[in-house]
């Protein structure tokens, strides 16, 4: 029995489309490189806290933390979080100890990714320790990549570059060590 041509060719790019779509899939759950302080400014809250253990989830698909709040750099609130949710896919596992979290509030719980900030506590430089309290000033700021040419442009208005290291931007390393904040002539600037 012989498969016509059609048929061989239609099953043939369905195995190569679904062999792509499984791809994606796998390669779902990375994120591209972003500077603290920009996911800082992007989140809706970002923590100090000591996660002291697992707790059942009541919400699907979710996995539960037991934490206690250390510190709050965004936003000053008031209610007292005790549990925080990441995805059971693409989530984030937390051991016990301390870290920096942030997140989005959704339907009033703190819910965290691996994009999002998931830092153990004593694996922060103390200058990195030092930025959180200058990183919301710098919200006002756009901290953007650039490669090449795009690294020597004079009109950067309210841009911190990350790329190569030129007189304009910073490498990515030392970014992490740096704070983008805005200059009194509107402009911003890398702070060290």
């Amino acid at each position: 029995m012989s498969v016509p041509l059609s048929v061989a060719v239609t099953l043939g790019l369905l195995f190569f489309l679904s062999a792509g779509l499984n791809e994606q899939v796998a390669e779902g759950c990375t994120c591209l490189q972003r500077h603290p302080q920009r996911v800082f400014c992007e989140s809706d809250i970002v923590i100090r806290a000591k996660v002291i253990g697992n707790v059942a989830s009541t919400l699907p698909n979710l996995v539960a933390f037991n934490i206690k709040v250390i510190t709050t750099y965004k936003p000053s609130i008031k209610k007292d979080i005790r549990v925080i949710y990441s995805t059971k896919i693409c989530g984030a596992h937390l051991e016990n100890g301390e870290y920096l979290l942030s997140g989005n509030i959704v339907d009033g719980v703190m819910i965290f990714g691996l994009c999002d900030l998931v830092w153990r506590w004593d694996q922060l430089s103390s200058v990195q320790k030092g930025n959180l309290s200058m990183y919301q000033r710098g919200c006002v700021c756009e901290i953007t990549s650039c490669t090449g040419a795009s690294c020597l442009t004079k009109k950067l208005q309210r841009k911190c570059l990350i790329g190569v290291k030129k007189s304009l931007s910073l490498d990515y390393e030392d970014a992490l060590q740096a704070v983008c904040l805005p200059r009194s002539d509107g402009s911003c600037k890398w702070q060290k």
